[in-house]
């Protein structure tokens, strides 16, 4: 087994299943991102508007790469405004871009943040990428352990999450034993800000989707095995504690608001009355299994903001999406549509 990425990930699988994901084991969140594009102290670049067309310091065919690519996309480039230079070596990369000898580089944290206390500029950072969930690592194992020792796999992902789940109640507790086995920036050893490691969590099929078209389009692969070949649920799904699968991530009844002003009724009754679009009765449960390996809110999710990923058989695509909806209502329509048991 091993802690790898979406990216790696693709790349051994281009051919056949050869490792499977069990978990997730980080993954960028509101205020604590993994990587960010940094600018050298005096190149007098500060927003991702000033990147287009300079060369940005990255490990190539990398998650760094594409993570940035995604970050800067976010933000309003395309893929043909970016250029790259490869500097795999990160603490050379780290010490070039101080130096001003890169203006532009992709840094993870922690080592970002020490970057930051030196002087060095924040334009973007994975935190605009938290919805989608692109900017994450993950628990794999070769996929014959994963067939002939499920027992194994199943004891090693408990005992992460069982640590995942401390650490995350208590992350000051953990800060020497992090310093120990880690090779943190002296700048920051006893300043930065723990994360927090992701519980009973899951890829979904949207970020591998994602991260498979990424690969093909930088004809870095050929092909892929499918999301159902790489990406195993079942050791988190037997573990995942009953209060966390039901936590909702919002206020339904705010979300009834939203779901009434948005006219989401004119296409959807709230009964099993089929209409432009099915009916809500049961959705809270029938949203889990549409598409495997996705949670009853992630396919929510995916539904509001990418309509035609999978459209309900008989139906039409012609939802609009509602990309344009804040982050609190978007999580209170969710939490609203759950509720239909």
């Amino acid at each position: 087994g091993m802690l790898n990425d979406l990216i790696s990930t693709g790349i051994f699988n281009q051919d056949t299943s050869f490792i499977t994901i069990v978990a997730q084991a980080r993954r960028a969140y509101p205020d604590n991102p993994q990587f960010r594009v940094l600018a050298a102290p005096d190149s007098g670049i500060s927003e991702p508007a000033d990147l287009a067309g300079v060369d940005i310091a990255i490990s190539e065919n990398s998650i760094i790469h594409y993570i940035t690519q995604r970050i800067l996309e976010d933000a309003g480039l395309s893929a043909a405004d970016l250029s790259y230079r490869a500097e795999p070596n990160i603490p050379v990369r780290f010490q070039l871009l101080l130096e001003g000898q890169l203006q532009v580089a992709t840094l993870p944290d922690p080592l970002a943040q020490a970057a930051i206390d030196a002087g060095a500029i924040l334009v973007a950072d994975d935190t605009a990428l938290v919805e989608t969930e692109y900017s994450q690592s993950v628990l794999s194992f070769r996929t014959d352990v994963v067939v002939d020792e499920p027992e194994a796999v199943q004891g090693f992902v408990t005992a992460w999450m069982q640590a995942a789940e401390d650490i995350n109640a208590d992350p000051e507790a953990y800060r020497d034993l992090w310093q120990e086995n880690t090779n943190v920036p002296d700048s920051v050893r006893d300043t930065y800000v723990l994360p927090p490691f992701p519980t009973y969590a899951i890829t979904g099929e949207m970020a591998w989707d994602d991260t498979i078209q990424w690969l093909l389009n930088e004809d870095i692969v050929d092909g892929a095995a499918s999301y159902a070949e790489s990406v195993d649920a079942t050791f988190v799904d037997a573990i995942r504690p009953a209060e966390t699968a039901m936590a909702l991530p919002g206020d339904p009844a705010a979300g009834e608001v939203v779901y009434n002003n948005n006219g989401c009724i004119g296409c959807h009754a709230l009964d099993d009355t089929a209409g432009v679009g099915p009916g809500l009765a049961g959705i809270g449960v029938t949203a889990a299994t549409r598409v495997e390996g996705q949670s009853a809110e992630e396919y929510l999710r995916q539904t509001m903001l990418e309509p035609n990923a999978y459209v309900v058989e008989n139906y039409q695509p012609i939802m609009p999406p509602y990309d344009s909806l804040s982050d609190d209502d978007l999580n209170n329509l969710i939490a609203y549509l759950l509720t239909f048991e």
